[in-house]
Formats: C-alpha cells, structure tokens, sequence
C-alpha cells in the first residue's frame, strides 16, 4: 500500500470514529435530526425487534425513541476495516445508561457497521445493535 493510501485510510478511520462520537452525542442530546443525517439516504438501524430504513423511517424511530434524553451511550474498542475507498466494515461495543419507567438501567452490546463515503462524508449505511444486557442499575450487568 502507497502513502498516500496509508494516509487517506488513517485520515477515513478517524473521520468514521468521530462519526460514531457523534452518533453518541446527537442521540444524549436527543437530536434526532442529527443522528439521521449521521446515515446514508437508505441507511438502516437494526435491532433485535425492527430495522428502520431510509431517512424518513429512521426519523420517526429515533425522534420517538430519543426523545426524552434517557440514553446516554459510550462507545469504545473501534475496529474499522476498508472494503474498498469509499466503503468500510466495523464493529465498536458500547454501553448505555438509561431511564426506563423513572428507573435507572444498565445496557451493553456492540454495533456492527457498515460505512459508505456519500457526497464526501462518511456515513452509517448500516447499524446493527446487538444487546448484552438490559437490566436494571442496582442489580448490576447479568447475560
């Protein structure tokens, strides 16, 4: 691999880390506006239960799903893998803490993403939740 490929893959990675700490940030915000435009035009949320895709669908999810500012996730161990220049596979794990019914939980799992440069920008082309645990703080994380 060439230099100038080396350094466009490192300069990409840090742009797709920063596109996840703003994913983080929009959804503790409850920014829903942002986090969609965080996705590419047809992106995809998926979870154990739906799998929101398009803009439009991913509006309606995430402004009724963030709405109220209970989620507050952290993201770590990022790996990013290049499938060609303008598309890369991850996988990050992440934790949450949330309000649920005025109770606080404990949440964790690990996102598998799939980027794709679109109009210049990396975007979210899809992000697959996969839940750990959802339980409640004082009990402490179970499986």
């Amino acid at each position: 691999m060439d230099l100038e490929t080396r350094v466009a893959q490192i300069e990409a990675k840090d742009e797709i880390r920063e596109l996840t700490a703003r994913y983080c940030h929009a959804v503790v915000d409850g920014d829903a506006q942002t986090i969609v435009s965080l996705f590419a035009d047809n992106g995809v949320f998926k979870t154990h239960t739906f799998a929101p895709q398009g803009h439009e669908e991913l509006l309606s999810f995430y402004a009724e799903g963030v709405g109220e500012q209970t989620h507050k996730p952290f993201v770590q161990n990022h790996v990013i893998e290049f499938l060609d220049a303008d598309r890369a596979k991850g996988r990050c794990s992440v934790e949450i803490r949330v309000l649920q019914d005025g109770e606080a939980y404990t949440q964790a799992g690990h996102y598998h993403d799939q980027y794709i440069r679109e109009r210049g920008k990396w975007r979210f082309a899809e992000r697959h939740y996969i839940r750990y645990h959802n339980v409640p703080w004082v009990k402490g994380w179970e499986k």
